[in-house]
């Protein structure tokens, strides 16, 4: 039985232009960002780098899950 999508369930309230938000959950972040992503690409010769600030709980997920994944790889040698 399929459930219908309720998009209202999942807004949330945009922040004021200062206050950082969290590039995974887009959740307003009090004080200072748990963490940061760390994204990179290039076009031709140019590379370009950026850092998203992270909430904690969201920096905490993704560098565990990155952990995991490290792990994985060591034990397929």
């Amino acid at each position: 039985m399929a459930t219908r999508f309720d998009p209202t369930l999942y807004r949330v309230t945009p922040p004021a232009p200062e206050e950082p938000v969290c590039d995974a959950c887009d959740r307003r972040i009090e004080g200072e960002p748990g963490g940061r992503g760390y994204y990179v690409w290039a076009r031709g010769e140019e590379v370009r780098r950026e850092t998203p600030p992270l909430c904690a709980s969201c920096a905490q997920a993704i560098g565990i899950a990155a952990l995991a994944m490290w792990e994985l790889e060591e034990d397929g040698d």
